[in-house]
């Protein structure tokens, strides 16, 4: 009998546990866009700088026109192309440098903090670049200095907390 109730007790709890994931995910997937109501589609200028400077063929779906094409779309690419070593777990010298972003993405900064040093001496600054210039999903590069290594790349969607 005592077995039949502790079987029953771990299927309920296993139940509930499968509904409480399926239910994140359901929620998760219907509120996936909830985003775009924040900002509009890139400029085709916008996307044909993006799509040259990150040397993107004409065919790649971001740069064919035949979709709305919104500035959190390029995150990977970003992510990709600049390598940020804390991400990629490589050394310093193998991510990009300020200089890197600079050449392909500096005309979409908006903004660089001070430098910051950390007690345990870890030196960076932040650079802020937006594709859409409505400062609604900015992109955050930390730069290690005085190396000018990429170090992380952030990018805020409104649904990060979820």
């Amino acid at each position: 009998m005592k077995r039949n109730v502790v079987f029953y007790a771990i299927l309920a709890v296993f139940l509930l546990c499968i509904s409480g994931v399926f239910y994140s995910q359901l929620h998760r997937h219907i509120h996936w866009d909830d985003w775009k109501a924040k900002t509009t589609p890139l400029p085709n200028e916008t996307i044909g700088i993006l799509c040259n400077n990150f040397e993107l063929e004409s065919e790649h779906a971001l740069c064919n026109g035949k979709k709305s094409v919104y500035g959190p779309d390029f995150i990977d690419i970003i992510r990709d192309n600049f390598r940020p070593y804390e991400a990629y777990q490589i050394p310093s010298s193998k991510a990009a440098t300020y200089d890197d972003v600079e050449k392909k993405k500096g005309v979409f900064k908006y903004e660089c903090e001070p430098v910051i040093t950390e007690r345990d001496g870890f030196t960076y600054f932040i650079c802020h670049y937006d594709l859409r210039g409505d400062e609604e999903f900015p992109i955050g590069i930390i730069f290690t200095y005085p190396e000018m290594a990429t170090f992380r790349i952030m990018m805020s969607l409104g649904r990060d907390g979820e």
